[in-house]
């Protein structure tokens, strides 16, 4: 049961979800014409996969794309992953434990509710009590221990321990109303009504796996948006997507296949533009069960003694066994760079001691002799078909070398929504996936902390890797208010996990976008998508 008080919350056309079903269509018809009629419409093609409107279910790529059009959070990043204002206009730390954000004025949501501090102390109740999230963003809330309302532009964060990234980590949180504080994850994504907040465009439709419809808020903060009406299309098949943008249905694309990059740069009608990012496309793996459900001997050999997947020899193998270079040349086109870590070192507090693993079969099979599968193990390595770039492909190539040390290798890729419920829930012994970080010790924190709910740490670590002198290190980097000292350790903490081996990083992809020459699309380092990104080219 949900106690939401509508009376004052829905206006207008947002109520169209709410009526009888032949007058929710009607209304919703209005609408969408009289948004059709507002001047400067762009339409995007993209790969990201929306999934929920509910802007605290599940920290992912997609769901950080669109729901920055519709909701604000008190800081935001921008481009450089600097901390900006946004809902606070700044705040200050007053001692250790607590933090003092002053929010901006005269802010209102989209059906014309002030934005108050009851909002974001009521939001950052909300966010810890998601249900069945794949990726909570509790992570990013877990130092919090209460949010003191000092008047309606004031808040303080008190912290249970000293939290030295706090301002970043509330640029990740949207903020929603405190008249939604009680809805679910299926009232936002049933009813348009519940889509309000601060942000510089409007919820006019949603259809999961299609589109997402947006007007511009004419009253945003921030001044007039960009675009009087948004496009999002969800169009995974590459060819379709390229197809789309071509034939000029979509005004840009995103996740430009790598073959495909020379054409639209030789082709005047459009324009191609790339950035790099901070995240890493990386190897699982099920290091914490003595038995594992894809890890057996091979064919006609007898039983393995244990899950060769424990033993950092053998994970030490696995990376040693993929070739990142050929990847990054041949198969990707030189639009990806070789990983040793979370992040590109060229990011602040990155390791600099960390290089990519070279390509050494000769010493991989070594380690599996000294580990004691002289003659290699069967491993089936799991991926995505439909989420990255030649996910399946880049799968299948790194099966291949790891064959030539002595294993016997599948290779299982499945859609997306299928593949990430598998993984969180350890239905597989080995597997592709991508982290983007905002800050380097968010990856060591969220994929290779030992899984703690009482602090968010381990949030995204679905194979249960534990260690404890890396959680060590990660709690006291966690806490470390001092800078420098701070660095030091997040760098420990990065050395600590490859020497571990706690996780195979393969590469870092490289942003690629094609528009209409018309267009200009700036990239950010997080993998994102948006109308935000996107400007006319000035004359």
């Amino acid at each position: 049961m949900h106690h939401i008080n509508r009376r004052d919350f829905i206006l207008g056309g947002t109520a169209a979800s709410l009526l009888a079903p032949g007058l929710a269509a009607q209304a919703q018809a209005q609408l969408l014409a009289q948004v059709t009629a507002v001047p400067g419409t762009l339409t995007l093609g993209t790969k990201l996969e929306l999934n929920t409107l509910d802007p605290h279910f599940f920290n992912g790529f997609p769901q950080g794309s669109s729901h920055s059009l519709i909701f604000d959070a008190l800081m935001l990043l921008d481009s450089n992953l600097r901390v900006q204002p946004a809902l606070a206009t700044g705040y200050k730390l007053v001692n250790d434990l607590t933090w003092e954000f002053t929010l901006r004025r005269d802010v209102k949501y989209h059906n014309g509710m002030p934005f108050t501090a009851a909002d974001v102390a009521a939001t950052y109740n909300r966010v810890p009590n998601v249900p069945n999230s794949p990726n909570l963003f509790s992570q990013f809330t877990k130092s919090i221990d209460r949010v003191e309302i000092v008047n309606d532009h004031l808040v303080r964060f008190h912290t249970k321990e000293p939290n030295p990234t706090l301002p970043g980590d509330l640029s990740r949180v949207f903020i929603i109303p405190a008249a939604l504080a009680n809805a679910s994850t299926a009232d936002f994504n049933t009813g348009s009504a519940f889509c309000v907040g601060t942000g510089p465009y409007k919820v006019v439709e949603w259809v999961n796996g299609d589109r997402l419809v947006l007007e511009a808020n004419p009253g945003y903060w921030g001044g007039k948006p960009a675009w009087g009406k948004v496009v999002e299309k969800v169009i995974k098949s590459d060819p379709t997507r390229i197809a789309n943008l071509l034939s000029g249905q979509v005004d840009a694309i995103d996740e430009v296949p790598p073959a495909d990059i020379p054409r639209f740069r030789d082709d005047a009608r459009f324009a191609m533009y790339s950035g790099p990012s901070s995240v890493v496309h990386y190897i699982a793996l099920d290091s914490d069960r003595d038995d594992s459900p894809f890890v057996g001997p091979k064919d006609g050999q007898p039983p393995l003694k244990g899950n060769p997947l424990k033993d950092k020899r053998v994970r030490r193998a696995l990376s040693l066994a993929i070739n990142r270079e050929l990847i990054a040349s041949r198969m990707m086109d030189g639009s990806v760079i070789p990983a040793s870590q979370f992040m590109p070192s060229t990011f602040e507090g990155t390791s600099q001691k960390l290089k990519p693993h070279p390509f050494d079969p000769d010493q991989a099979k070594k380690l599996l002799a000294e580990a004691g599968y002289p003659d290699g193990f069967k491993i089936t390595l799991h991926a995505t078909n439909d989420r990255y770039p030649k996910d399946r492909d880049i799968a299948q190539a790194i099966g291949q070398t790891w064959t030539r040390i002595g294993l016997q290798v599948a290779i299982e890729a499945v859609t997306g929504t299928v593949f990430f419920g598998q993984a969180s829930t350890q239905k597989y012994s080995a597997f592709i996936a991508q982290y983007g970080t905002e800050e380097a010790l968010v990856g060591p924190r969220a994929l290779i902390h030992t899984v703690a709910p009482a602090t968010g740490m381990g949030s995204a670590n679905r194979t249960r890797h534990s260690n404890p002198a890396i959680d060590a290190v990660i709690q006291k980097a966690a806490v470390e208010m001092d800078p420098a000292k701070r660095v030091l350790l997040t760098q420990q903490a990065l050395e600590l996990t490859i020497e571990e081996q706690a996780f195979i990083p393969v590469f870092h992809p490289n942003w690629q976008f094609a528009a209409r020459k018309e267009l200009v699309v700036e990239s950010s380092p997080l993998r994102r998508f948006n109308a935000l990104m996107i400007s006319q080219k000035k004359a």
